[in-house]
């Protein structure tokens, strides 16, 4: 499927779940706030842009600083150990409509008419998908998982720990982040960014423009070695 194709599909949904995401952030925030939920491996956890402790030997995470408008001097990876998946719900129901992000990917990114496992239409079976990692092509849905572009631990690590509550959830379930890939690469993409990872040939152009965009979107300051790979693949797809 031709970017500019997805991107249109995936803009309807998100012009669509965009209440029901702010609404449910916003019910998220005072549910979490009313009670820490699971700790992070640190032992504490985030109340919106601010940490708490809870359990002894724990630490409070380094704020950023900053020289003019560049460096960070801290070692993000470092962050790592603050970083709480429950802070970052996504592939939820949010309309109410018994589909969750990844079944409306699925639909919305399928070349083919998509089959269901049940009437309701709330999970996707069959249809036919091409993975922009590795340019393999799936028809069985459970070959497939979502993939966030930009990591969620990456965003983290880089301050979005810091960010409010409905900030961290947008992020997680924009369809702009959001890409369907075979469940072997995602693990093997992990956290990491563009100076560590890449798709193919054929998408790395793409991917560029993706992970640039979203950082604007999100004003995410990239670790340096990520904004120095992305800029030099644009200057040469510029080329091309």
């Amino acid at each position: 499927m031709n970017p500019l194709d997805r991107n249109n599909k995936i803009g309807l949904i998100q012009y669509i779940r965009t209440g029901f995401i702010l609404m449910s952030a916003c019910l998220y925030s005072a549910t979490s706030n009313a009670h820490p939920g699971p700790l992070d491996e640190n032992g504490g956890h985030y109340n919106g842009s601010s940490y708490h402790c809870h359990l002894g030997l724990c630490e409070q995470p380094d704020t950023f600083s900053r020289t003019g408008q560049d460096s960070f001097f801290f070692d993000t990876d470092s962050r790592s150990k603050y970083f709480n998946a429950v802070d970052w719900p996504y592939d939820e129901d949010f309309d109410g409509d018994c589909q969750p992000t990844r079944t409306e990917i699925l639909v919305a990114t399928s070349r083919a008419n998509v089959g269901y496992t049940n009437p309701r239409n709330c999970e996707v079976r069959t249809g036919e998908w091409l993975d922009e990692y590795t340019g393999k092509v799936f028809t069985v849905a459970a070959q497939i998982a979502i993939d966030h572009i930009i990591p969620l631990k990456y965003a983290h690590n880089v301050g979005g720990d810091r960010w409010p509550t409905n900030k961290k959830v947008a992020f997680a379930n924009d369809p702009m982040n959001l890409l369907l890939s075979e469940r072997s690469e995602i693990r093997k993409k992990g956290d990491k960014g563009p100076s560590r990872y890449l798709p193919r040939e054929e998408y790395r152009c793409d991917y560029a423009r993706q992970w640039q965009a979203i950082a604007e979107k999100y004003e995410l300051r990239l670790v340096s070695r990520d904004r120095n790979r992305i800029a030099a693949m644009l200057k040469d797809c510029s080329q091309d």
